[in-house]
């Protein structure tokens, strides 16, 4: 190993540390064992090595200026794509995560997407880079169809995926989806009837139980939440707490950050009840990494972290949630969302074929760009990108050389993340 090479390294691993020294030890140690376990899982619990390498490089420029800024995903994975239900009771599979999610240049959710795909394609035994290249351009090419067909066409066009148009066994993920859950399962999974009560079920490996002070504080900070929630005429009784229960060993990248399930009385009656999910919302890791000025606009523009995960999520996500909003607990301010009933994502391991690979692949991408779409109007960012739909070869040529070159990285530190922290090396 070069120099160089051993000052990266080096460098990485102290930004693993620093990054996760608020957690208490053995919440650490059990985070670093889940990243342990593949590159692909590394990569999902490192998202602040993503925004270290790219917040200034230099490729942004080739096409991307001040104009092609939009709400963003900012950790997007295949993971970060998700079936859930709309207001619709329609099921849909599309961005669902919003944690990280920031205004900035579309091409960091093109780019940790990209990478994040080549990790997958190494994990089901692709390794020949011409068909890797294959699946990367039928990202992009997804991507640019959309901004190109929106920019003569208007939001008609704008893709929604949901079984009826979804393809390549995504189709089939999303009816198998619908048949097997249900609000009925949804709380027969999380809750149970204790001394003719419902109640969250603390024996359940993801749920643990809360003190009542806790229970006290989530019941005083209600007001505060309903204030922060878009006008909707809600049942009396609609948010009348039945329970609260600690969400655990959820999530990569957020292994450990503070979260609570909220059972609420919904709309009465049998399995009406809903769970809102609660969850603190740090700074997103792009704020550390953007610069001073970048800092300034975020503290300037959102009160609280809350308010920009609620933002970002009516920006970005097929589904007008009601229940979205925020409340103020001592550890700060938690993010509000249903927990969707239908809650799945697509399993990474079927994608063991070129053809279910290249198509899904086809529709992350449309899924993207609509998204990007839909955060940006004001600056109608589907003709800002005009360029980049001019020169899809030169676009996504960049974006399979950044996608490899990442992929190596995150590979290479892996390595030395298991050396150090597992094998003592």
């Amino acid at each position: 190993m070069s120099k160089e090479d051993k000052k990266t390294t080096t460098s990485a691993l102290d930004l693993i540390n620093e990054w996760n020294k608020h957690l208490d030890k053995n919440i650490r140690d059990e985070k670093f064992k889940k990243m342990a376990q593949t590159p692909y899982y590394f990569y999902r619990g490192t998202n602040f090595l993503f925004w270290n390498y790219f917040a200034a490089h230099k490729n942004l420029g080739n096409f991307g200026n001040e104009d092609t800024q939009t709400w963003i995903q900012a950790d997007l994975h295949a993971y970060n794509y998700g079936i859930y239900d709309t207001e619709n009771n329609e099921l849909v599979y599309g961005l669902n995560d919003f944690d990280e999610a920031c205004l900035g240049d579309y091409q960091f959710d093109i780019w940790r997407m990209a990478a994040s795909m080549v990790l997958i394609a190494h994990e089901n035994g692709f390794i020949d880079n011409e068909l890797i290249h294959k699946f990367t351009d039928s990202f992009t090419n997804g991507y640019l169809s959309v901004i190109e067909n929106y920019r003569l066409n208007g939001s008609e066009i704008l893709y929604q995926v949901n079984k009826e148009n979804a393809f390549g066994k995504l189709d089939e993920v999303l009816e198998q989806t619908e048949k097997k859950e249900s609000r009925k399962e949804m709380l027969k999974k999380w809750t149970k009837h204790q001394n003719g009560t419902l109640c969250f079920d603390v024996s359940y490996h993801k749920l643990a139980g809360v003190s009542e002070e806790r229970k006290e504080e989530v019941e005083a900070a209600m007001t505060g939440y309903i204030n922060s929630l878009n006008k909707h005429h809600f049942p009396e009784n609609y948010f009348k707490i039945i329970d609260v229960a600690q969400r655990i060993s959820s999530g990569t990248g957020s292994y450990g950050t503070p979260r609570f399930y909220i059972l609420i009385e919904g709309k009465g009656g049998e399995h009406q009840e809903r769970i809102l999910d609660a969850k603190f919302q740090y700074k997103p890791c792009s704020y550390y990494f953007l610069g001073d000025k970048y800092q300034k606009t975020h503290d300037k523009r959102f009160m609280n972290e809350g308010q920009r995960h609620k933002e970002a999520y009516l920006a970005l996500s097929a589904k007008n949630d009601i229940h979205l909003g925020w409340m103020q607990l001592s550890e700060g301010t938690f993010s509000i969302r249903e927990r969707s009933p239908y809650k799945s994502y697509f399993p990474t391991e079927l994608l063991n074929t070129e053809k279910r690979f290249v198509k899904l692949a086809m529709q992350w991408g449309s899924i993207l760009a609509t998204a990007h779409i839909n955060g940006n109007k004001d600056f109608a960012l589907a003709n800002v990108l005009e360029i980049s739909v001019k020169m899809k070869k030169e676009f996504a040529n960049l974006v399979y050389s950044t996608a490899i070159e990442f992929a190596a990285y995150n590979n290479k530190i892996y390595k030395s993340f298991i050396n150090k922290f597992f094998l003592d090396e």
